[in-house]
């Protein structure tokens, strides 16, 4: 599958990325964005404290002027004859190709005989059309870019861009693996919603009715340019979201909502408590896994808004909404519930000007 240039353009621009997971097989070896005004807002007053605060929002019903999220589509009937064109444009020489059937527990063998160039490519014949899941890595072993449940059909191509490290003016503020809850987190109860303490080195969320958005602040860090990321599952066959937010308050947020099911994303506004037209329309993008867990993030640097899936840059927005806030951390249901929403691995940098 070809990957837009657009995006291209847009990392070839930023001097910034994300960490980005690997992967859960093994490896063998051998809509025109509307405008944004400006609104003004006070900066908020840090709070002395070190530790996350129990739940402060409300949870709020999920947007419902969003659009409809795609459905799930089927698997096409397995046929012969499909090809695909790897272009490398990641800067980096590709030592390793996977195409690995979605069924299949490993990644199988490397399909490359020699490395991809920067600038290169070179075409794998002789396929089964059917649904893949693709990976590249550099020489060093490390994943340049993953896309899942890639349809095959015919003549294919795949441009790789790859996953850029850290800007150097990153600075990490953060990180939380949930192994036990030193930070506070959670130990709020509802009819609506339950915030149990961590345990089994997750977090989870239990939303227990349908059309609800729940999140729980990180709150002590409060910046204006920032970097976060969370790793986040959801219950198998549900409608569910995960969802990773900033503002300043439970009234006010960017929400990036990410649907595993549908390999599906979306960027919500929430506005004096009233959801508004979404920044960002439901979009499908085949770096989310539709299987299992995916690495959210989000950045504001400058007056941009970026998303990112599982390492890879995915859309931007830009906004002067919001100019400091808060990091949130969450998930929302749709017609299903109850649903558990899990975090982990939750990091948070701020950008150093």
């Amino acid at each position: 599958m070809k990957r837009n240039h657009w995006i291209w353009l847009i990392i070839a621009t930023l001097l910034m990325g994300v960490l980005a997971c690997t992967g859960g097989k093994s490896v063998t070896p051998a809509p025109e964005t509307p405008a944004i005004e400006t609104a003004t807002q006070e900066a908020p007053t840090l709070r002395p404290t070190h530790t996350p605060a129990q739940p402060t929002a409300q949870p709020t019903t999920a947007p419902s002027t969003a659009e409809p999220k795609p459905k799930v589509t089927e698997a096409p009937t397995v046929v012969a004859g499909a090809s695909l064109e790897v272009i490398n444009e990641s800067g980096v020489e590709l030592a390793e190709l996977y195409i690995s059937g979605v069924e299949d527990s490993s990644w199988g063998a490397n399909q490359l005989s020699e490395s991809i160039v920067p600038g290169g490519s070179i075409t794998i014949q002789a396929l089964e059309e059917g649904t893949y899941d693709l990976k590249t890595a550099f020489a060093d072993g490390s994943t340049a870019e993953i896309m899942y449940s890639v349809l095959l059909s015919g003549e294919n191509s795949w441009t790789v861009f790859g996953m850029e490290g850290l800007p150097d003016n990153a600075v990490l503020r953060f990180e939380e693996d949930f192994t036990d809850n030193r930070n506070n987190w959670g130990n709020s109860f509802s009819d609506e919603v339950d915030y149990p303490a961590p345990g089994d080195g997750q977090y989870c969320i239990n939303i227990k009715v349908s059309e609800m958005t729940a999140w729980e602040w990180y709150e002590p860090f409060r910046t204006d340019e920032f970097l976060t990321e969370v790793q986040c599952s959801l219950d198998a066959g549900t409608d569910a979201s995960c969802g990773l937010g900033f503002g300043p308050d439970g009234d006010n947020l960017f929400w990036y909502e990410l649907d595993a099911e549908t390999q599906s994303y979306a960027v919500h506004l929430l506005q004096d408590d009233a959801w508004q037209e979404s920044l960002i329309g439901w979009t499908e993008d085949l770096h989310i896994n539709p299987s299992g867990a995916n690495y959210l993030a989000l950045a504001r640097i400058e007056g941009t808004l970026y998303v990112y899936a599982n390492g890879m840059l995915i859309n931007w927005v830009d906004t002067d909404l919001f100019p400091t806030g808060r990091v949130g951390i969450g998930g929302a249901t749709y017609e299903d519930a109850p649903v558990n929403i899990c975090l982990d691995d939750l990091m948070v940098w701020r950008i150093e000007k």
